[in-house]
């Protein structure tokens, strides 16, 4: 099965879905970094210490080591807090949006959790991948 995309409306609604499952280790590990290279997704974990062969001809793949190690070659465009956003009329992420020209890369969201979003800004330092479902929980950035 392929890596899902959850996002969340807020860190209430998070703990909310996944309430007591928040201390096991599989089902909520911190993502490192995110990154993107032509149509790629590059999820890094660092859930494994053992030697990996990532599937690199999927469009979101997983690093669990911790590092890109011999797979990065230089093209990687590393995602920071203010480059990820949240297409709520497509059901689209968008990595890198352009004011008049499509994102860099857009992947579809399988599920939303909330109410219709005001913010579109995904909150960078909330971001979770659950090992045991194989899925990227992001959350939207809330107003403080």
């Amino acid at each position: 099965m392929a890596t899902a995309i959850y996002i969340y409306e807020s860190l209430k609604e998070y703990t909310k879905i996944y309430g007591l499952e928040r201390k096991d280790e599989t089902r909520e590990s911190h993502l490192n970094d995110l990154y993107v290279r032509d149509d790629k997704l590059f999820v890094v974990t660092n859930t494994s210490m053992h030697k990996e062969q990532p599937e690199l001809h999927r469009s979101i793949v997983h690093f669990r080591n911790g590092n890109l190690g011999e797979w990065e070659d230089g093209t990687e465009k590393l995602v920071t807090h203010g480059s990820l956003f949240y297409n709520h009329k497509k059901n689209k992420l968008d990595f890198f949006p352009k004011l008049l020209r499509k994102p860099t890369l857009q992947l579809r969201v399988d599920r939303f959790y909330g109410e219709k979003p005001k913010k579109k800004e995904i909150d960078y330092a909330y971001r979770y991948y659950d090992l045991y479902r194989d899925r990227i929980n992001l959350i939207l950035e809330e107003d403080y």
